[in-house]
């Protein structure tokens, strides 16, 4: 006698991807938010050209990549790339009272004094010590990659327990 043997295909949904994807994209504009907010405060007392910051947000295959910077006039780009990368040599004279605005590795800016006297080649016989690097930028990268990280991470989590829970 012929046994019966009755096969029946379980079929899964289909995979609905853009659940996650969507929150992966919520949380990299987050970062940028965030990220925007720290480099603000390297130039919120600044007078006169200071720069701008914005977020570029790339998902693609396995990358998930958030670009901060800054944008804005040349001379607001010039000021903030000489504090944050430093120069070797400065062509311009302060006063004696002279005191920064900003620190080496310190985030915020401050009050500042002073004046600047003399400014360009054709004014100065000589170059003055170059600027200190503030850092802004490998700091703000060091303190945001384990928050972004985890925060790709939930993202990621509740994409899936949309897509599956």
């Amino acid at each position: 006698m012929a046994e019966l043997v009755q096969v029946k295909a379980i079929k899964a949904k289909p995979m609905r991807l853009k659940e996650v994807r969507l929150e992966l994209l919520n949380a990299m504009r987050a970062e940028g938010k965030e990220t925007q907010k720290l480099y603000e405060q390297t130039v919120e007392t600044w007078k006169g050209d200071k720069p701008i910051f914005e977020s570029l947000i790339s998902l693609m295959h396995d990358d998930a990549t958030v670009l901060t910077g800054p944008n804005g006039s040349e001379m607001a780009l010039k000021k903030f790339k000489f504090l944050d990368e430093g120069t070797s040599k400065r062509w311009a004279l302060m006063s004696s009272d002279w005191q920064s605005k900003t620190r080496p590795g310190v985030l915020k800016s401050g009050r500042g004094r002073g004046r600047v006297i003399v400014v360009g080649k054709r004014r100065m016989r000589r170059p003055r010590p170059g600027i200190q690097a503030r850092g802004w930028t490998e700091k703000i990268g060091r303190q945001r990659h384990k928050p972004f990280i985890q925060a790709m991470i939930k993202a990621k989590n509740r994409g899936l327990d949309k897509l599956y829970g």
